[in-house]
C-alpha cells in the first residue's frame, strides 16, 4: 500500500446515501461450487451500519462489499443491476481458480 498527501478539493460528483452490494459465499464441501446470496443495500447512513448489517447476517460465511458507483433504481429480483462496483472488502473465492469443465453426455 502506498500512501500520497494530496490538497482537498471539491468532487465532482458526491452520492450521499450511495447503494450498497454484498455478497455472500459459502461452500457445502470442497468438491462442491459456491454458493452466492447477493444483496443490495440502500439507505445505510454510514459504513459502519452497513458493516454492522453484514456481521449480523453472515452467518460464518465469506463475504465481499462493494460501492455502486451510479445511482441506478431498485427494480425487480431478477433484474441485474449493471452499475460499475467498487470494492471495498472481501474477495472472489471464485478468484483465480481454474474451473474443470466437463463436457455433458447426451441421453
Amino acid at each position: 500500500m502506498r500512501a500520497t498527501e494530496t490538497v482537498h478539493a471539491a468532487p465532482r460528483d458526491s452520492i450521499d446515501l450511495p447503494a450498497y452490494r454484498v455478497n455472500f459465499w459459502q461452500r457445502l464441501s470442497p468438491e462442491q461450487a459456491w454458493n452466492l446470496n447477493a444483496y443490495v443495500l440502500t439507505e445505510a447512513e454510514n459504513i459502519t451500519e452497513l458493516l454492522r448489517w453484514v456481521d449480523e447476517h453472515a452467518a460464518g460465511r465469506r463475504f465481499e462489499v462493494f460501492v455502486e458507483m451510479n445511482e441506478e433504481p431498485e427494480r425487480w429480483f431478477q433484474s441485474p443491476r449493471t452499475t460499475g462496483l467498487i470494492r471495498l472488502l472481501g474477495r472472489n473465492p471464485n478468484a483465480g481458480e481454474t474451473v474443470e469443465i466437463v463436457p455433458l453426455e447426451k441421453m
